[in-house]
């Protein structure tokens, strides 16, 4: 059955066509205070939004992942991405919506600087730069705001140079923030390599080994592909797969044996794993390796 996700231009409101200069700010509380601090599931066409949120936390979901985080932070959606909120009452931030393709896309002298931003979805811790990114990130958002509910001469203009600025300061954020966790994230996947080597046999689903890391899955499973090279099923996979290997070679149980030892409840179930990822039964493959 299919899922009808709401498109929306703005929260709740029907697609519109925007300019490339199309800039939209307010408050978090504009919307969510009457929603009960919470803005239901929903997706936008063409445009960059980006949440900051500066006083209380937020529950933050973008496509399958859902995540309680405290503030300060910055959330960036870019267009198609499915997501809601639901925030802490009295939570202080802003939503600042951007055309996708228009300033949000390219930096004044035409490189993609800004292009960062218009991948994967993300959230930003704003605490690095010695803590004073969030200031900063907050005081550009207050003046745009001024300046989008009082425009004067040039306001176009001035909104936009404001815009790149905090454009500038985001991705600067984004890139400390990338840096000071690719400590952690090592740990993570050596933790990840060791709950696999003592659980294998277990056959722990994905979703298990996140818990242990305290990770969704689909964020295990892109971090393993980005540091490893390959996704945390298939790590778990592969390692089932060397070690049944090894028993073949280097022991002369039986094959039924074998598969109950690697955690087989059904030895025709492990001798179909086997053939799946080498193209040959146990048996042929012991035959043509014995040592």
């Amino acid at each position: 059955m299919n899922i009808l996700v709401p498109t929306f231009s703005l929260y709740g409101e029907a697609n519109t066509a925007v300019s490339r200069e199309y800039i939209h700010i307010e408050e978090i509380s504009a919307r969510s205070a009457a929603r009960n601090w919470q803005i239901d599931t929903h997706v936008h066409e063409g445009l960059l939004q980006l949440l900051f949120v500066f006083s209380g936390t937020a529950r933050v979901l973008l496509d399958s992942d859902e995540k309680a985080y405290e503030s300060p932070l910055a959330v960036v959606i870019p267009p198609g991405v499915i997501h809601a909120f639901k925030f802490m009452p009295q939570t202080e931030g802003y939503v600042l919506t951007l055309d996708s393709s228009g300033l949000a896309g390219q930096s004044e002298d035409g490189t993609q600087m800004f292009s960062v931003l218009k991948g994967e979805a993300d959230v930003i811790s704003l605490d690095g730069e010695g803590s004073n990114s969030a200031t900063r990130i907050r005081g550009l958002l207050e003046q745009i705001e001024a300046e989008f509910r009082a425009p004067g001469a040039a306001s176009i203009r001035l909104q936009v140079w404001l815009v790149r600025a905090l454009l500038l300061l985001l991705v600067r954020a984004r890139l400390h923030a990338e840096s000071t966790t690719d400590e952690r994230t090592a740990g993570l996947m050596e933790r990840f390599r060791e709950l696999v080597e003592a659980h294998f046999a277990e056959h722990w689903p994905v979703e298990r080994y996140a818990a242990a890391l305290k990770l969704t899955a689909s964020r295990l499973n892109r971090l393993s592909q980005k540091n490893i090279g390959q996704s945390a099923f298939a790590l778990t996979q592969e390692r089932l797969l060397l070690e049944a290997r090894r028993k073949l070679i280097y022991t002369s149980a039986p094959i039924s044996q074998l598969a109950y030892e690697l955690g087989f409840s059904d030895p025709a179930y492990f001798c179909r794993f086997f053939k799946n990822n080498t193209g040959q039964a146990p048996s042929t493959f012991r035959a043509g390796n014995r040592r």
